[in-house]
């Protein structure tokens, strides 16, 4: 019987260069449920998130202190990644779901 853990794939500050912030362990599954992105500036910062190199979020624009919340069932395999970038510094970024083994 498969377990499954609810999990916090990346929280903080989003990099302003393209990053990797989670990688599905071997073996595993992982479903993504939960985008949410803050913008703490007083300028707009556009975010790209990517689930195994598909644009889930493509160069989102988010108003000054504002909030993006995204919320999917989106399944990632084995080896697959998450990838988040930042247009400019100021942009806080949380992807949660499920872990799948």
């Amino acid at each position: 019987m498969a377990s499954t853990k609810a999990k916090a794939f990346s929280r903080g500050v989003a990099p302003t260069a393209q990053t990797t912030v989670y990688t599905v362990p071997a073996g595993g599954q992982a479903i993504v449920t939960n985008i949410v992105c803050t913008n703490s500036t007083s300028a707009a910062i556009g975010v790209t998130v990517k689930l195994d190199a598909f644009p889930i979020l493509s160069s989102v624009g988010i108003a000054p202190h504002g909030v993006v919340a995204l919320d999917i069932t989106q399944p990632i395999e084995a080896g697959d990644t998450i990838q988040v970038q930042a247009s400019a510094d100021g942009l806080v970024v949380h992807i949660s779901g499920v872990e799948v083994s």
